[in-house]
């Protein structure tokens, strides 16, 4: 699960690690109390207002806009608010603002004598190891992926073991950060990376300012396995990714070809082939294994919603469930979506398993929808291509 810039900021100040002055708002009325507060008890100059979606770029794509007065701070804010934000890591459709995160603006201090220093921080987990691994450089801030990669280090920490004193030392001692301050700092990063089930955290930039270290952006991604165990996440997760009522795993996608499957591994596999036929996947659905009638048809309707979908393609393998309850799911998702609307995209039906005969007989006395039954996934992929190219 990725996070928002701002409840990475509440994991990271409960482990006493500094973050700037600011303030989580949903209007511009909010944004305006949230800057007063913020240059009466800061020393800053201007104020940060920072778009919060699940992508990176914002910087780039005017996401991260900066105010020198309360006027300024109501015009910018109302310019973000509740609009969409395209950014190389969004769809093409964008990500919809609806909170904003005010700050100070910490390269703009009254005390300021130059500019802080930015550096990069990341702690990751390496499958292929089996162990973290701690990225740092000396660089900061934007493009450091293309700009200074030939600059960015490594070092490897057993998750038995933790940070050792030595790769403390060598790490600061590389960032020429004073060392007391470093282990101080990093101790608590690596306790929150692990505490909390990271399988990324990243601070970029990373600042040395006035002799304070202050994690001005961070990006942090939680296993999702794990969130049970923080209620507060995991509550959050349920509302953004997993519909409440029908524990549906759907991820919007940018492409034309929706797609439900019951299985990760064979929906990875589903998505492979609707790139292979020419077709790009409009989601990532996996309706599970304890899928029902009614379950089917709220994920069909999740597919149906997304007016860039030309064909849908359902592919099943029944065990615990049911291939005739599919069917009756998305048949009557599919009698109350042409209710209003006259045009509907055509689908491909591949099942194989339990009452996959039973269901295929449904299929056939249906004849009034676009419908096409398929045996294999090398003629679903003909199908899917034909579709498409008429």
């Amino acid at each position: 699960m990725n996070l928002y810039e701002f409840q990475g900021r509440d994991i990271l100040t409960s482990f006493s690690i500094s973050v700037p002055y600011g303030v989580i708002v949903q209007t511009t009325e909010q944004a305006i109390n949230a800057a007063q507060i913020i240059f009466k008890n800061t020393k800053t100059q201007s104020i940060v207002i920072k778009a919060q979606i699940l992508a990176g770029g914002r910087g780039k794509s005017g996401g991260i806009l900066v105010a020198k007065s309360l006027e300024d701070v109501y015009t910018k804010s109302q310019f973000l608010l509740n609009k969409y934000l395209i950014t190389s890591q969004t769809a093409k459709q964008g990500e919809l603002v609806t909170k904003l995160l005010i700050t100070e603006n910490i390269y703009n201090h009254n005390d300021n004598i130059y500019r802080p220093k930015e550096y990069y921080i990341a702690i990751s987990f390496n499958r292929e190891i089996e162990k973290n691994i701690i990225l740092y450089s000396q660089q900061g801030g934007i493009n450091i992926e293309t700009n200074y990669d030939h600059h960015i280090f490594q070092e490897v920490i057993d998750p038995g073991l933790g940070i050792l004193e030595f790769q403390y030392r060598k790490i600061g001692y590389h960032l020429g950060i004073d060392i007391k301050k470093f282990k101080f700092f990093l101790y608590n990063l690596y306790k929150a990376y692990v505490l909390y089930n990271a399988i990324l955290l990243e601070i970029n930039p990373l600042i040395y300012n006035n002799h304070n270290i202050i994690a001005l952006d961070s990006k942090i991604t939680l296993d999702n396995n794990a969130l049970f165990r923080i209620k507060k996440i995991f509550k959050t997760y349920q509302e953004t990714y997993l519909d409440k009522n029908h524990n549906i795993n759907f991820i919007k996608l940018e492409g034309n070809v929706g797609c439900m499957v019951n299985g990760a591994g064979l929906a990875m596999a589903t998505m492979d082939l609707i790139k292979s036929c020419g077709g790009s996947p409009s989601n990532f659905l996996d309706i599970g294994g304890d899928a029902n009638q009614e379950k089917v048809q709220k994920a069909f309707d999740l597919i149906l919603k997304d007016t860039s979908v030309q064909v849908i393609l359902i592919n099943i393998f029944g065990g615990i469930v049911r291939c005739d309850d599919v069917v009756h799911g998305i048949i009557n998702a599919y009698n109350e979506y042409i209710k209003t609307n006259n045009k509907y995209p055509k689908i491909v039906f591949r099942l194989q398993g339990t009452n996959a005969k039973i269901a295929k007989e449904i299929l056939y006395k249906n004849k009034q929808f676009p419908i096409f039954y398929t045996s294999t996934l090398k003629e679903a992929s003909n199908k899917i291509q034909k579709l498409l190219s008429s």
